[in-house]
């Protein structure tokens, strides 16, 4: 059965409602030109050594940026399948397709377990990264993350979660000369 699209069917909301995966790209691009911009007007002593401190933040720029357009273009391209975008009325979807699914299969779920356990991992971060120092906290950030996206190895985790906030400790302090906060671990490192 061949159904013509209707009014609702055509238009800016329709565009979008099958591109709903823009979000990210445009929440790149808009990161990518507001940390461009602060990096252009970051205020540089002039006795600092090359590479100096807009190395850095450039490269994440243009990395926001490209990723940006890159994902951007890939949405436009493959934009969602219909059955996962239409709208939640399961009449019209059974009416118009014998074939849908009633049961919700077709229809994209959020991991509410997840989100919380990611954004409780990061607020745990910021509360204790002054009084436990990167070290510490940093391990404890890397292992939450890998607990809330689903890995069930938690001694493997922290072994890793340890070595990832070493590596990075070493590369601030050894590699560019940073101090990170050292917190209960001051007179150690």
């Amino acid at each position: 059965m061949t159904t013509h699209p209707g009014p609702a069917d055509t238009g800016p909301a329709a565009f979008l409602r099958r591109r709903t995966g823009l979000i990210i790209p445009l929440l790149l691009l808009v990161t990518g030109v507001v940390l461009g911009a602060g990096t252009l007007t970051m205020e540089v002593p002039a006795n600092v050594a090359s590479p100096g401190p807009r190395m850095f933040p450039t490269v994440v720029a243009v990395a926001c940026l490209v990723f940006a357009v890159l994902l951007g273009a890939d949405v436009l391209r493959r934009p969602e399948p219909e059955r996962v975008a239409a709208p939640a009325d399961p009449g019209a979807a059974q009416a118009a397709d014998d074939t849908a699914p009633t049961d919700g299969a077709g229809r994209t779920r959020s991991n509410h377990r997840a989100l919380a356990g990611l954004v409780g991992t990061i607020a745990a971060f910021i509360a204790l990264l002054v009084p436990l120092g990167w070290l510490l906290s940093g391990a404890l950030l890397f292992w939450g993350v890998a607990r809330a996206l689903g890995s069930r190895r938690p001694v493997f985790d922290l072994f890793l979660s340890t070595a990832i906030s070493s590596t990075v400790q070493l590369a601030f302090s050894a590699g560019l000369g940073l101090n990170l906060p050292p917190g209960i671990l001051a007179g150690v490192l």
